[in-house]
């Protein structure tokens, strides 16, 4: 069981999770979170779960979350930003978790646009979601899925070789509460501060990306793409070299 008032008691934040929305168990954080914004739900609203048993992944992949050993939340925003940033929240949402798990000593990189790894083994997944009016996000849900205190066996055999924990990592336990607060700390620090802060973000970013100038393989538009990780662009999205020649990529992910 996750105590909301031990989150809000480790808060630094003056918005986020001065709200939280606790369940044993749930089909989908972000799911809920939709609801709750139709209801009227503060910003910095945060949903929280032991139990996401239908967790979402990009391209309507499942995410799966061992009960009362993950973390799986969704943050509400209401940004009110220009759409042209809305490839910066993954990205931010990257460097706040890293941030959060350094404070445990531990060190974390990226794989783009959305993962959190150790080495070759994926840590944990951010699905951003967003409802635009007017080139404005009016609305954003950031869900997050930390693997914190699994063991090995935990794992669906489909993930075993391809997933990691903290605990797994490090040997130790985690407060689950503790690191849901940390990475709300962290998050509106930098949310604060965006969209000022793009060109730190950017450097922030690619200095913890795990495939920077290699050649990796990039899912496109139902394309498979061949080539060599350059950058982030301006708009926060994947540049990529192919046959000596540089090219913006505005949707995919690396597989």
């Amino acid at each position: 069981m996750l105590f909301t008032n031990l989150v809000q008691a480790n808060l630094k934040t003056r918005i986020l999770g001065k709200h939280i929305e606790y369940y044993t168990r749930l089909e989908s954080t972000n799911s809920e979170a939709w609801e709750l914004i139709n209801d009227g739900c503060e910003n910095g609203t945060v949903i929280v779960t032991d139990n996401q048993y239908s967790g979402k992944g990009r391209g309507n992949r499942n995410w799966y979350a061992a009960p009362n050993k993950s973390l799986s939340f969704s943050i509400v925003l209401s940004p009110n930003i220009n759409s042209k940033f809305s490839n910066w929240i993954p990205l931010i949402s990257c460097i706040a978790i890293q941030k959060a798990i350094a404070a445990f000593s531990t060190t974390v990189e990226f794989k783009y646009p959305n993962d959190i790894m150790f080495g070759k083994k994926k840590l944990g997944g951010i699905l951003c979601e967003s409802k635009v009016s007017e080139k404005k996000i009016n609305q954003a849900v950031i869900g997050i899925g930390i693997n914190v205190n699994e063991e090995i066996e935990d794992f669906d055999i489909a993930i075993k070789n391809t997933a990691t924990s903290l605990h797994i990592n490090s040997k130790r336990l985690y407060q689950k509460e503790r690191v849901l607060a940390e990475i709300l700390n962290q998050l509106e620090i930098i949310i604060d501060q965006f969209p000022s802060n793009i060109d730190l973000i950017k450097s922030n970013w690619e200095d913890s990306c795990n495939h920077m100038n290699q050649k990796i393989t990039f899912h496109y538009n139902n394309k498979v793409i061949k080539g060599i990780f350059k950058s982030l662009s301006n708009s926060g999205n994947a540049i990529l070299e192919i046959k000596g020649e540089e090219k913006e990529y505005f949707t995919g992910e690396i597989i």
